[in-house]
């Protein structure tokens, strides 16, 4: 009985003094499912989030992120929350399009905004302002924290593209239901790819080139093998979610919610500036390691504008046979007026 009692405390002592920090003494352990490597400017984050929490808690609650999708494919998140396999995600919602139909408008929609100031903020005024966003997420039991911004997805190819002309019959990665059909509208072959499978796909010649973000370009490798950047923005919109299933929500005690959500708000509010800076960085990397950057003519970006379909109409029409009418009228009533009012500063 002694010894038993001696174990206890010893543990109890080397809880507070040994492993305060550790999955061992936290009330609460939090599984995160992450699609990204740890090393993209958004994960930072996402970690930063995570300690904050813990320490905002007093260790009471952690957060434990498995890095690039070591606890299932991007596209089982979704379910794999809702049956309480794990209890976060960072999650693209837009590879739910007929679960998410709202969130994973601005996730999809090309050529739909500019820069990341307009994704900021347009995506925080929607969540807030058109009440269909929390309906989704409440009829999915998830629970959205907030959005992370990706830089401009530009056209990374491994050889020059300077006009709509010679992207006929190149196979570009896409994703989603939009971006096959941007790519489909100036004569390209979309290939549909996950985010781990770009580099082996360019390395094997499956693809030509892909859109990505010049952050990512540099997170991913991708300028080891398409040496190439076309200056049109192909995609720009809030990127992946950090979602946390209701089941895991209703774990915690108020103070703790109230907890999650300032400081999701500070995440959100941190990662502008951060975003931009991983820009800046990344263009003078892949400066050095010869990768050269093209200027793309507005009159062929025009081109390219009058070949697509009409997203946003789409969309509407999409949303009304579910009976979401009004609330997609609404939704990109105030998207297309924020893009209209909304530009980020020039940098320096």
């Amino acid at each position: 009985m002694r010894t038993k009692f001696f174990y206890i405390i010893q543990f109890f002592f080397g809880c507070i003094f040994l492993f305060s920090y550790s999955d061992v003494c936290a009330k609460i352990v939090l599984k995160m499912n992450h699609q990204f490597p740890s090393a993209t400017t958004g994960s930072k984050i996402d970690q930063w989030f995570a300690d904050q929490i813990k320490a905002a808690t007093d260790n009471e609650i952690q957060i434990r992120i498995f890095w690039s999708n070591q606890l299932g494919d991007p596209k089982e998140n979704l379910g794999l929350l809702r049956t309480g396999a794990i209890d976060m995600a960072a999650m693209s919602p837009g590879y739910f399009p007929s679960e998410l139909a709202f969130f994973s408008a601005p996730n999809s929609i090309p050529m739909g905004m500019d820069d990341i100031c307009q994704s900021s903020a347009i995506m925080k005024a929607l969540m807030e302002q058109i009440p269909a966003f929390s309906m989704e997420a409440e009829n999915n039991q998830i629970r959205p924290l907030f959005f992370h911004l990706l830089n401009p997805y530009l056209l990374v190819t491994k050889e020059p593209v300077l006009s709509v002309f010679d992207l006929k019959g190149k196979r570009i990665r896409t994703w989603g239901k939009d971006m096959p059909r941007l790519i489909e509208a100036v004569n390209g072959r979309p290939v549909p790819l996950f985010l781990p499978d770009i580099y082996p796909a360019l390395e094997r010649n499956v693809i030509d080139g892909c859109p990505f973000s010049v952050d990512l370009v540099v997170s991913y490798k991708i300028y080891e093998l398409a040496k190439h950047i076309t200056e049109v923005v192909l995609w720009e919109g809030p990127g992946w979610g950090v979602w946390i299933s209701e089941k895991a929500w209703e774990k915690l005690t108020p103070r703790h919610r109230q907890i999650f959500m300032e400081t999701a708000e500070k995440a959100r509010l941190l990662e502008i500036s951060a975003t931009q800076a991983a820009e800046k960085n990344a263009r003078a990397f892949l400066k050095q390691n010869k990768v050269t950057f093209h200027a793309f003519p507005e009159q062929e970006l025009a081109k390219w504008q009058r070949a697509n379909p009409d997203f946003f109409k789409e969309l509407i029409l999409t949303l009304s046979k579910k009976g979401q009418a009004d609330a997609a009228r609404n939704m990109v009533a105030l998207w297309l007026k924020m893009r209209k009012d909304i530009k980020c500063p020039p940098s320096d």
